[in-house]
């Protein structure tokens, strides 16, 4: 029982900083609003894979025109999904702990949650959407 205590009083307190370091990650990737660049990413390669496939059908052929809508549809859901699944915000909360500190982490929230930050985070996927044709 005296080891078990031990054991707890050792690692308990640095169990307890990891997630909260995680969760510092966490709540930036929220303020960052990761999930609707991942949306505005994933469309434009909806985009590029439909013109991709217009390359190789029958314009004039309305079914397969519409076999690539629906395919270029499908493949959207199907990035998006992985995209956004428990696997990849992991692998993205990994590292931002990685490159932050927690308190750094926390800075950082901290100037997203201001006007500026919030604006920020508001006008960015506009921005990026609108660099897509450039890039």
């Amino acid at each position: 029982m005296k080891y078990l205590f031990v054991w707890a009083v050792l690692f308990f307190p640095f169990s307890v900083s990891a997630d909260a370091h995680a969760e510092s990650a966490e709540k930036l990737i929220e303020a960052l609003n990761i999930g609707e660049s991942i949306d505005v990413t994933v469309e434009g390669l909806r985009s590029v894979a439909l013109s991709q496939y217009a390359q190789f059908i029958d314009v004039d052929n309305e079914d397969e025109a519409s076999l690539a809508v629906s395919y270029s549809y499908i493949h959207k859901q199907v990035l998006s999904d992985f995209y956004h699944s428990k696997k990849v915000m992991n692998l993205i909360v990994t590292l931002y702990k990685e490159a932050f500190t927690k308190e750094e982490l926390d800075e950082i929230f901290d100037f997203y949650m201001s006007s500026t930050g919030k604006k920020l985070v508001q006008e960015l996927p506009r921005i990026q959407q609108k660099m897509q044709p450039v890039m």
